[in-house]
């Protein structure tokens, strides 16, 4: 077992972080609002290049990254924590030069990683590995051990762990230790409906004050988040907090609308474009209309569906779930 992956990760090199340049920051003092974040991050990777200025993660909140796949969300993560060539200017993680940060023991033992690519030898049993774990941090909360249920992993050799459960075991080790910051990469992955529920009530309510930023791909994961970071064709298009921008792509009602008539498609089309409630239109098809709006476009889509005849519509409040598919597909322009 490689007895380092609990503090460093060598797969991705966090013993010799590729940092380009970076300015070094004295230590700040607790009440310092922003738990990491740089001046500027840029990476240039064959035709990949990904560049955010002023990027700050708040201390005390949970941050969701989310956009398209390939857009930049890993890189960003792996950019601030050493793992991939990078450069960086004013880099820091909890008020210490992040360069500075990543090669020290001591400070590495305030961060709490969970990556999709940590790997143990198959020789290894899950009982090594917490033993390691309290080893290097001295604590492992039990609220979190109940919560993934790490005992009935304890007497099992790795190698036969399901993907669930070693997505369990990594879980652990990111947070047992109660670290002041966690970085999560789709810490749902993997986990049955049951496990999903307990992790999400974890970060909710029993890990409610720690600085965690998390890679998203469900609303279950957005669910615990407070702040958003919206990745996006090589840059980061929005950050700030999760219900503004929600605000900003899909409000607060949507309508989805079936007709036969091409005709009135098109009518309604050219009526809810009018509309100063609408935020977002589209028409997946011929047949279909899309709408997004404030909670005014209720009273419009009621009056249309007394006036026309239609094949099918759904109407209601707009969900998370509704900004989380814009955003993965990459959609700026409201």
């Amino acid at each position: 077992m490689n007895s380092q992956i609990l503090l460093t990760d060598e797969k991705h090199g966090l013993s010799e972080p590729a940092l380009h340049r970076e300015v070094q920051l004295a230590p700040t003092c607790t009440d310092e609002p922003y738990a990491a974040g740089a001046k500027l991050i840029r990476v240039n990777a064959g035709s990949f290049h990904f560049e955010v200025r002023d990027l700050q993660f708040r201390r005390g909140r949970h941050t969701a990254i989310i956009g398209p796949n390939g857009a930049g969300k890993t890189t960003l993560i792996e950019a601030l924590l050493g793992f991939r060539q990078a450069h960086l200017e004013e880099a820091q993680i909890l008020g210490v030069a992040a360069s500075r940060f990543l090669q020290s023991t001591r400070h590495r033992k305030r961060l709490g990683v969970q990556l999709q690519r940590v790997e143990y030898e198959d020789s290894s049993n899950v009982r090594e590995i917490l033993d390691l774990h309290q080893a290097l941090y001295g604590k492992q909360d039990p609220l979190v051990a109940q919560a993934l249920d790490i005992e009935a992993l304890r007497t099992l050799p790795y190698r036969a762990l399901s993907r669930g459960q070693k997505q369990r075991l990594d879980l652990f080790v990111a947070l047992a230790h109660r670290p002041e910051i966690a970085i999560l990469d789709e810490p749902f992955t993997g986990l049955d409906r049951a496990y999903i529920e307990r992790v999400a009530h974890l970060l909710r309510y029993d890990l409610a004050g720690l600085t965690i930023i998390m890679i998203c791909h469900s609303e279950e994961e957005l669910d615990a988040a407070s702040d958003v970071v919206w990745v996006c064709n090589g840059g980061v298009e929005y950050r700030g907090d999760k219900e503004a921008l929600k605000n900003r792509l899909v409000g607060a009602f949507h309508a989805y609308l079936q007709l036969d008539d091409s005709d009135h498609v098109n009518a309604i089309y050219r009526q809810l474009e009018r509309e100063s409630a609408t935020l977002r239109l589209s028409r997946p098809s011929n047949t279909e209309i899309s709408v997004y709006g404030t909670q005014a476009l209720d009273q419009s889509i009621r009056r249309l569906i007394g006036n026309v005849a239609f094949q099918h519509f759904e109407f209601g409040p707009t969900h998370y779930r509704d900004m989380l598919h814009l955003c993965a597909q990459g959609e700026q322009h409201v």
